[in-house]
Order: structure tokens, then C-alpha cells, then sequence
């Protein structure tokens, strides 16, 4: 096998063996800061994904200690959406040692041509933000979102690798291996990243904005030609949203603000994730390509920069214990009351002879971390297997128990199996939770051992209101305790009063309303401008924006209001006339002379009539 010290360069170290205990398979990615390796953990006989920094870093002591202290912090964030952290140390170069995700990260899958849908890539998107408020809440800030770290399970999980390296690298005096003395991918760098000023999540949440415009669309914004541009290209400049986002580019938008102030936290841009999820159809699988890049290399134009720290100050370092190099064999206590019992008598020789077995007792290690159990029992020497399953109450990795069960007494060279935990087991997601009252949803849920997670209300219009609209999930089963997120329907989208309504008739108006879910009412009222039979008003008036199912009154004109006519006998035509006119009444019909003195008039003096109604004078 290779051997990893002296190394001055970067070789591929595939056979390798670190630590006498990780046998380096293939390098599955390269980038600025290492390359990763699909490995053999030879003492838990599982899969693992090993990183081995440049061995420049090495020699770098202020480095290898931060960098033991990142790794042991990130290594306590446990959260599905994060990578895990199994292991970290020193052979020759410094090396991280992880869980092994055989889907390959956002890179690769955009390394290939695909692109992601607006829905698959707000689930993306969703998951990202978790993991970040998750790690934001521990005083972590990632510094490094970017599509090679945004990495797959097969079954389509998504996790965040690289917690904590770039801190480390950022915070170490040994930088003169990158490219331009910096640390932190430029092309995903935020605005005060570029200009060097202090951290905080929303740094994060401005790389995801970047990473998620490149999801879809396939191409990150504001790459200019020279590092420098990129930088110059987005500072005071607000990222810019294609129209291919669809409802993801307002929010989008919103996340890469220019300014931190202006951005969302990561729950707060989850929160507005999960509104936008009911615009769009539900995701498609993730186009997944393998292991391909777990740290895929650097694209053309790509350069790393140093951010500076953010507080507080992470823990100290502590050394790893030291591991026992062999097992240890006990005689029992039964056998020596056996020989006492028996003398030094060849007889007594004899029954030592055919009883000289080496036993144990089989320790209690529920709760125990694997590689603890492993080390215990090969210590008492066993040979140790993994036996899986899923119980409620526990959380993946965890040790159950072991058979034979603790207390045992076993004979050693034998076989004891570490029983480790799935975690809970899982459950389908009950079908009819849409339609629902969101309490009957909470029980359906409860009733199967789930809960409701987030929940985001919508208009809808084929849900009525408080009803379940629409449930979030990209598979049919969850674990026992997991959480379903609901869209609750606050029924239909409000409407606008058309405008165009006054003037025509009242028939004609009251199908549009209708046509649009108004409940339509009739009143009737005098009106000068209007004819007979035409809408005068509407209350609501028009344009207006009102709830759904609204009440739309309709003012019907009878024509102007009756009024008393005025008394014109005695007066002459012309008097008689501009004495009408001004009462409003325009129709008169005269019989006799036009300069004669008015003698008669129909309708007489005080009667009512509408302005519309013809006057008969009389004259002579």
C-alpha cells in the first residue's frame, strides 16, 4: 500500500491505507482543497467517503488544529441534512472521513447538461435552508454554498458538506496554496465577502440565491471574464432572476439582496419556499449521475477567498484517545472455583486441561457509538458484525444491543453482533389529507405516528377555506415522528370589480358578476345620467378588490326623480318657458300663438312629473 508521508504533492493515493484503518478506494472528486476518496472503514466494514486535504496544509499547525476543531464541531450538528462526520486526523496529510452519499452532488448533475425543474429546485432549495438554520442556530456560517457541496444520497437526500473547512482554512496562517491567497469559492461569494467584511448566515443564503439561479437555468450570475469582474459585477447589485425561476424568482430575488439587512434568514426563506410550493406541480425524481463529483473541482474561472472570522471562537481541540492495540483475554471466575475446588491433583489437571476455554461477559453498549461497540468487543476479543433494524425512539447509528445480550457470558473468538438502529421505523403518509380540516389532518397524521410540520395558507380555487390544499413530500413513507407539511387553503383569490359595468344593463352586468363568484343584489334608484333600466352604481364600485363571494349591489335607474311642475298661466310663452326649463322640464308642446299669453297648461301647476314628460301649454 501507499504510504501517505513525505508526500510533497498531490498523487492519487487509491490503495492507500490511513491510519491503518481507511483503505483509500477511488478519488471520487477533486477541488481547491483536496480530493475525495470512496474508502473502507476496515475496522466497521463500512462504506465511508475520505477527504485528504493538500499536504501543504499539513504543515501548517495553527491549520491542523482549527481544523480538528471544525471537525469536531460540525461533527455535533446531526442533522439529516448535514453531513455526517465520522472521523478526522493526520497521516501524512490531513484527512476528514464522512458518510458515504453514492448520488453525487448538484455539480455533477449539472456537469452533465441537466438542470433542475423550478419545483425540484425549490425542495432543493427547502432542504438547504433547514440544514443552514440548523447550523446558523450553532453559530455556524458555511461560507462555501455551492453546487459540489450540495450533495445526494441514492435515494435522492440531499446534504451540505464542507462545514467548517472553510473556516479553517480561513482561519490558518497556510493559504498560499490557493489561488490568489484566498478562501471561499468567488463565484459564489456574497457582496461583503468580496469586500471582506464580517460574516453571518445571510452570507450563506446570498450563495444559495446564486446556486439555485444555476440550478435551473444552468448558468451562475454575474461570471465575469477575470475574478476580479465576478466580484466588481455583484457588488450593490441585487442577484438577477430569470424568468425560467417562475414563482422561485421573487424569492429568489429577496435572498440575493445586495445588502445582508435586506436578505431572509434561512427559516424565513424556507417559510417562503414552502408558500410558492403550491404554484407548481409536484417534483419530479432528482436527475442523479452517481458518485461522479462528492467535491467536484473548480470550473473555469472559479478562485477561493478568505473571509474573515466570524465569532465566537469554536472549542478547543482535544486529542483522540488512544486506541488499544490488541485484545485482552479473561479467565473467568468459574473456572478458577472449579480448580480450587479440584486440587492440584491430576484429576483436578485434567478438568483444567478439558475446560481451558476463554470467555467473557458481554458488556452493555445501548447507546454506545459503533465504533465505540467495535472497539469494546474486538477489545474483549469477539469478532464483531452489524446487524441492522429499525425501532422507534431512536436515531440512526445508534447502538441497540447486542446478541448474545449484554451480561452474557460468551466464549471469545466468536461472533457477537451489534445490533445498530435504522432509526424509527417508517410509515406511509396516510392518503386523504386533502380536502381535510387541518385538525383532521392532525389526526390522521398522529394516528400513524407522524405530525404536521410546517404549515402555509393559499388561496385556492377548488379547496374551501381552512382545508387541506395540498401536502409537501417527495416520498410515500416518512419516519415514525417525522413531520408532513400542509397548505391550508383561505378559499379563492380575492376579486376586482370589473369596471365597464355603469351604463349597460342591469342583465348584462349581474352574468359578469356572477361569472366571477359575486353575489349579485338589485336596488332601484332615480338617476338623471342613466336611462330607464340601465346600472347607475355599483356597490362595491367598480374596480375595487373584495373577498370572494362577495355581495355586489346593483343601482338600477328608473329615470330622473318626478318633481312638482311649476304654474305658468298668465305668462307669456317666452317666460313660460325659461320658467319650465329651469324646473328641468325640456319637452314643450305649445297650442296657439307663439307670442300669445299661456292660458292653459297639462300637467297643471304642482302636479309631479319627470323631466323626461312633454308640458302642453295653451296660449292666445
Amino acid at each position: 500500500m501507499n504510504d501517505l508521508r513525505n508526500s510533497s504533492q498531490t498523487p492519487d493515493l487509491s490503495g492507500t491505507l490511513l491510519d491503518g484503518r481507511y483503505l483509500l478506494r477511488q478519488a471520487v472528486g477533486t477541488g481547491t482543497s483536496g480530493t475525495v476518496y470512496a474508502a473502507d472503514d476496515t475496522n466497521l466494514q463500512r462504506r465511508v467517503a475520505v477527504k485528504v486535504l493538500h499536504p501543504s496544509l499539513s504543515g501548517d499547525q495553527e491549520f491542523v488544529e482549527r481544523f480538528r476543531s471544525e471537525a469536531r464541531t460540525v461533527a455535533s450538528l446531526n442533522h439529516p441534512h448535514v453531513l455526517a462526520i465520522y472521523d478526522w486526523g493526520v497521516d501524512g496529510s490531513a484527512y476528514l472521513v464522512t458518510e458515504y452519499l453514492g448520488g453525487g452532488s448538484l455539480r455533477s448533475m449539472l456537469s452533465t447538461g441537466r438542470t433542475l425543474s423550478p419545483a425540484q429546485a425549490l425542495m432543493l432549495g427547502l432542504n438547504a435552508c433547514r440544514a443552514l438554520d440548523h447550523a446558523h442556530g450553532q453559530g455556524l456560517v458555511h461560507r462555501d454554498i455551492k453546487p459540489a457541496n450540495l450533495l445526494f444520497n441514492q435515494d435522492g437526500r440531499m446534504c451540505i458538506g464542507d462545514f467548517g473547512l472553510a473556516r479553517a482554512l480561513a482561519e490558518a496562517s497556510h493559504t498560499e496554496i490557493f489561488a490568489e491567497g484566498m478562501v471561499g469559492t468567488v463565484r459564489y461569494a456574497s457582496p461583503e465577502q468580496a469586500r471582506g467584511q464580517m460574516l453571518d448566515g445571510r452570507s450563506d443564503i446570498y450563495a444559495l440565491a446564486l446556486v439555485l439561479v444555476e440550478a435551473v437555468t444552468g448558468h451562475v450570475p454575474f461570471v465575469a471574464d477575470t475574478l476580479l469582474g465576478t466580484l466588481r459585477a455583484r457588488d450593490g447589485e441585487a442577484v438577477p432572476v430569470p424568468a425560467a425561476l417562475g414563482p422561485l424568482g421573487p424569492i429568489v430575488q429577496k435572498a440575493g439582496a445586495a445588502e445582508p439587512v435586506d436578505r431572509p434568514s434561512a427559516a424565513e426563506l424556507g417559510k417562503m419556499l414552502l408558500s410558492a410550493a403550491p404554484q407548481m406541480s409536484r417534483p419530479e425524481p432528482l436527475p442523479l449521475v452517481g458518485p461522479g463529483e462528492v467535491g467536484a473541482a473548480p470550473l473555469p474561472g472559479e478562485a477561493t477567498m478568505v473571509a474573515p472570522r466570524v465569532s465566537p471562537p469554536l472549542a478547543t481541540p482535544r486529542e483522540r484517545p488512544v486506541r488499544p492495540v490488541g485484545p485482552k483475554r479473561r479467565w473467568p471466575a468459574m473456572l478458577l472455583a472449579v480448580l480450587l475446588l479440584t486440587g492440584a491433583s491430576v484429576g483436578g489437571a485434567w478438568l483444567w486441561q478439558g475446560m481451558q476455554v476463554d470467555q467473557s461477559v458481554v458488556p452493555s453498549l445501548a447507546g454506545r457509538s459503533i465504533e465505540e461497540a467495535h472497539l469494546r468487543l474486538m477489545d474483549l476479543g469477539w469478532t464483531v458484525e452489524e446487524r441492522y433494524e429499525r425501532r422507534d425512539g431512536t436515531v440512526e447509528g445508534q447502538v441497540l444491543g447486542t446478541d448474545p445480550s449484554a451480561g452474557a457470558i460468551f466464549d471469545v473468538d466468536q461472533v457477537v453482533s451489534v445490533i445498530v438502529s435504522l432509526g424509527p421505523t417508517r410509515v406511509e403518509i396516510p392518503t386523504g389529507l386533502a380536502g381535510v380540516s387541518l385538525a383532521e389532518a392532525t389526526r390522521l397524521l398522529e394516528e400513524v405516528g407522524l405530525v404536521v410540520g410546517a404549515v402555509v395558507e393559499t388561496a385556492s380555487e377548488e379547496v374551501d377555506f381552512g382545508l387541506v390544499a395540498e401536502v409537501l413530500f417527495l416520498a410515500d413513507d416518512l419516519p415514525r415522528g417525522g413531520a408532513v407539511d400542509l397548505i391550508v387553503s383561505t378559499g379563492p383569490a380575492p376579486r376586482v370589480i370589473p369596471d365597464g359595468l355603469v351604463g349597460g344593463t342591469a342583465d348584462e352586468a349581474e352574468q359578469v358578476l356572477l361569472s366571477l363568484g359575486f353575489v349579485v343584489e338589485r336596488s332601484e334608484v332615480f338617476s338623471e345620467s342613466v336611462g330607464v333600466g340601465a346600472v347607475d352604481s355599483l356597490s362595491p364600485a367598480e374596480t375595487r378588490e373584495v373577498p370572494f363571494g362577495s355581495v355586489v349591489t346593483l343601482a338600477i335607474s328608473q329615470g330622473p326623480m318626478p318633481r312638482p311642475v311649476p304654474g305658468v298661466i298668465g305668462l307669456s310663452l317666452d317666460a313660460a318657458e325659461a320658467r319650465l326649463q329651469a324646473a328641468g322640464f325640456r319637452v314643450i308642446a305649445v297650442d296657439g300663438p307663439l307670442a300669445g299669453e299661456v292660458i292653459g297648461q297639462n300637467p297643471m301647476a304642482d302636479e309631479e312629473a319627470v323631466p323626461t314628460d312633454t308640458i302642453e301649454l295653451i296660449t292666445r
